[in-house]
């Protein structure tokens, strides 16, 4: 991935260049003189951006390539089965042209694609050559293309013109790119020429001969059991008669025609009726045709899924005539998310996401009540959502008490909002004290505290406060007696201000840590750190006093400090830190993540470190839903997102009969980073198996007419 990484800029350049040629050739053959103009600019303009188009191409790139390091499952191409119904017809032309593209680039580069697929199946360990897991694959290329020209402030007419010409030039550039790249993979020790079958390369025109295609697919979303008599093509027809028929009437009274012409308008409306039934009919039982392939290709997505363990993929199976017979009555049901059929797939196959192997304890009461429940649904006479509705409910009744897992997981999402709130305030708190100008005069100990566990409790007072006070419990007020006693030069000088201002300031400061359940250890220890600082006030020259206990911050190091305030660590007080299974890392964690456990943790532990680049991609990928492996000090677990803040900050987690775990987005990115946590679906199952869908239709779109 390094490899095919480095090779973006240059890849880029070889484009621009052979784009720009072929823009100045169709020049020369353009008759219209506007044209010739128009194609004479694109090309000045694409040289003239070259630079940053190859900058933004790698930025592009490397997007998509970090999406499959982190184990993202984004399915090919960039729609989804639901955001088909709501398509546009230019939507659908676009979506079309872009796997137009896709397929004649492809095409271009079908050798060598073929060998790098079967290389990069041997690589990543998989059973057989799988081109959809290759994730340099053409389309990868092809997406970058069109993120990079559509972030370029050009105008769209030119980057259309750009698009079209850099497309047409990829197929070759990548054909060189793969095989350079197949022989890198050979030089490293790659090979199993058996595997490099040149038809895999082509393998998503599997279902090329299916009738299935986005228009049909959205016809079919927005398919209406009783559609509006305006939606049949006979039914512009009877308007016609009615507006004339008075007039006409008269008319043929006086020629004494009225029977005749009545009885014939009786026919014609007879016979409308019958071809309205016809449309009906043969509507009806085109979407049912329709709705069939559709339930067909998304269970077959679903029991091949490798994520699934082969007796849910066997549960999966069995439920394909049941749905078929669905489908017959109500085809919209897998897209309708709240349709119980669908509730059904979707609950069955993230539950069994909790299991590594069936023999994993608790697998057995899983599966059973499940195959129970299909065996009722298939031999029931029953039509309609109604038996799915049973099923569900008598299913979520045998899987566990739901009632008190929810009302374990309300706790912890309570206490991780308050976390996330009070840690927000705090971090703008301490953003609004860089223009204090004694902080920067006090000694490091001390600004810590004050930016650190003392913004949040002048942040837990003001979420408290329902009065309207401008400092609720004076904690922001007493920032200026702690730091004028804890510079022993100034305080010295009054001591008997000093000796009179202690115990009321470290009461007050020991109420304020309390509010927010701060640990008696860490709150001891800084304690201590102030003491010093007052003793040496008091004794100036003492020799017990450490050497610069005392010394002033400059302004660059509380910059620092507030800047790391600010950053994206998190602190839990130890109450919400065990309602919420808190996770934290200090120092011997990080050289051992299996010691990783939720515990209760001081303030500072959960700053981030200063030299620390965390990426951001993978974390934005754990949206709720998500199944993961974490390593434990018990071993490998899985474990689902159940919740995130709403601000992304803090994440939890819940598995198969494990107590709730959360943890801040700092940790969550090291552990992505250090390998001890992994995606194992990023998409629900059903949902992806849809949106293969989809790509299927997609597919099988490129030549249809639009």
């Amino acid at each position: 991935m390094k490899e095919a990484a480095s090779q973006g800029r240059p890849l880029m350049q070889r484009l621009v260049a052979r784009a720009c040629e072929s823009m100045l050739h169709y020049v020369a053959l353009e008759g219209d003189e506007q044209g010739r103009w128009q194609l004479a600019e694109a090309a000045r303009t694409l040289a003239k951006h070259e630079v940053t188009l190859c900058e933004a191409f790698a930025q592009a790139l490397l997007t998509e390539f970090a999406q499959a390091i982190a184990g993202g499952v984004r399915r090919s191409g960039a729609i989804s089965f639901d955001a088909v119904e709501r398509m546009g017809d230019e939507q659908l032309r676009e979506n079309v042209q872009l796997m137009r593209v896709q397929k004649a680039v492809a095409a271009h580069a079908q050798p060598e694609l073929a060998q790098l697929n079967a290389l990069m199946s041997v690589v990543q360990g998989l059973p057989g050559v799988q081109p959809e897991r290759n994730p340099l694959r053409p389309e990868v290329y092809v997406r970058s293309l069109r993120t990079m020209t559509l972030q370029s402030p050009v105008p769209g007419a030119v980057r259309t013109r750009w698009m079209v010409h850099l497309c047409s030039a990829l197929g070759p550039e990548l054909a060189r790119l793969y095989e350079e790249l197949v022989a890198w993979l050979h030089a490293h020790g790659v090979s199993d020429p058996s595997r490099a079958d040149p038809a895999s390369a082509s393998s998503d025109d599997s279902h090329s001969t299916s009738r299935l295609n986005l228009l049909e697919l959205r016809r079919l979303m927005s398919w209406d059991e009783a559609p509006a008599a305006a939606s049949h093509p006979f039914a512009a027809a009877a308007p016609a008669f009615s507006p004339t028929m008075p007039a006409a009437v008269d008319a043929l009274r006086n020629m004494n025609e009225v029977d005749r012409v009545v009885q014939r308008l009786k026919a014609q409306q007879a016979l409308i009726a019958v071809a309205e039934s016809d449309v009906k009919a043969q509507a009806r039982a085109n979407a049912q045709a329709l709705a069939r392939e559709v339930v067909s290709l998304m269970v077959d997505n679903i029991a091949t899924d490798a994520r699934l363990l082969e007796p849910v993929q066997r549960c999966v199976r069995d439920l394909e005539p049941v749905l078929m017979r669905l489908a017959r009555q109500d085809p919209r049901f897998f897209s309708d998310r709240d349709h119980p059929a669908r509730r059904l797939l979707d609950q069955l196959t993230q539950r069994s996401l909790a299991w590594e192997s069936a023999d994993s304890p608790g697998f057995g009461e899983f599966i059973e009540p499940l195959r129970q429940a299909i065996e009722v649904l298939r031999t029931t006479h029953v039509a309609g959502r109604e038996p799915f509705e049973f099923a569900l409910a008598t299913l979520e009744e045998t899987w566990g008490d739901a009632r008190r897992r929810d009302g374990d997981r309300e706790q912890a999402v309570r206490a991780l909002l308050q976390a996330e709130q009070r840690n927000l305030l705090a971090a703008r708190i301490a953003n609004g004290m860089r223009n204090r100008p004694d902080l920067a005069d006090a000694p490091r100990a001390v600004a810590a505290f004050i930016t650190g566990p003392w913004t949040q409790v002048m942040a837990q007072a003001r979420l408290l406060d329902t009065g309207g006070s401008p400092d609720p419990g004076g904690f922001t007020s007493v920032i200026t007696d702690l730091i004028w006693s804890a510079r022993p030069q100034v305080a010295g000088a009054q001591p008997a201000r000093l000796l009179k201002l202690v115990p009321v300031l470290v009461d007050r400061l020991r109420r304020g840590l309390a509010t927010i359940d701060y640990p008696p250890q860490a709150a001891q220890q800084f304690f201590d750190e102030l003491s010093v600082l007052h003793r040496l006030a008091l004794k100036t020259g003492s020799g017990a006093i450490p050497a610069g206990a005392a010394r002033a911050m400059t302004r660059e190091e509380l910059e620092a400090m507030l800047d790391d305030a600010n950053g994206p660590g998190a602190w839990l007080a130890p109450r919400e830190a065990q309602q919420s299974g808190f996770m934290d890392s200090d120092d011997s964690t990080r050289s051992h993540p299996g010691s990783l456990a939720p515990r209760a943790t001081g303030f500072a532990a959960t700053q981030p470190m200063a030299d620390e680049k965390l990426p951001d991609l993978p974390v934005a990928d754990l949206q709720p839903g998500t199944w993961v492996e974490m390593l434990t000090p018990q071993g490998w677990a899985r474990f689902q997102v159940t919740w995130a803040s709403p601000h992304g900050t803090l994440f939890m987690f819940s598995g198969a009969g494990r107590p709730p775990r959360s943890m801040a987005r700092q940790l969550l990115a090291r552990m992505l980073r250090d390998g001890t946590l992994r995606l194992i679906a990023g998409q629900g199952v059903v949902e992806g198996a849809l949106d293969a869908v989809a790509q299927a239709a997609l597919r099988n779109s490129s030549d249809i007419k639009l």
